[in-house]
C-alpha cells in the first residue's frame, strides 16, 4: 500500500516578479482519510495565521486541499514553503521573488 502524501501543484521551484500574486495549492494523494489539519511553513515557521505578513491560508479539509495566498509578493516571501498535513508525508517548494533586476538564466 502506498503512503499518503501531500503534493504542491506546479514546479518544485517557482520564480515570481515582485508584487505578483503567490498562490500555492496543496492536495493530498493516496489518503483515504480527511486530515485533522494542513499547516503551511515558510522557512520552518508556521504561517497559517500570519495575516500581518500578507499570508492568507484557506483549507478545505473535506476536499483534502489547502491554498496559501500572498496578494503582493515581496523578497520577504522568498524561501522554502512546506505543506504539512496531519495524516500524510509533507511536500515542499522553493519560491524566488525577483525584483526585476535578476536574470532568470
Amino acid at each position: 500500500m502506498r503512503k499518503a502524501r501531500a503534493e504542491i501543484a506546479g514546479p518544485r521551484e517557482k520564480y515570481l516578479k515582485l508584487g505578483s500574486v503567490l498562490r500555492l495549492t496543496c492536495s493530498l494523494r493516496q489518503s483515504p482519510d480527511t486530515p485533522v489539519y494542513m499547516f503551511w511553513y515558510h522557512n520552518n515557521r508556521m504561517v497559517n495565521y500570519d495575516l500581518d505578513r500578507g499570508i492568507n491560508v484557506t483549507s478545505q479539509l473535506p476536499a483534502k486541499s489547502s491554498t496559501l495566498l500572498v496578494s503582493q509578493a515581496t523578497p520577504l516571501h522568498s524561501g522554502n514553503y512546506s505543506c504539512v498535513p496531519s495524516n500524510a508525508q509533507p511536500a515542499s517548494t522553493v519560491v524566488h521573488i525577483l525584483n526585476g533586476e535578476e536574470k532568470y538564466f
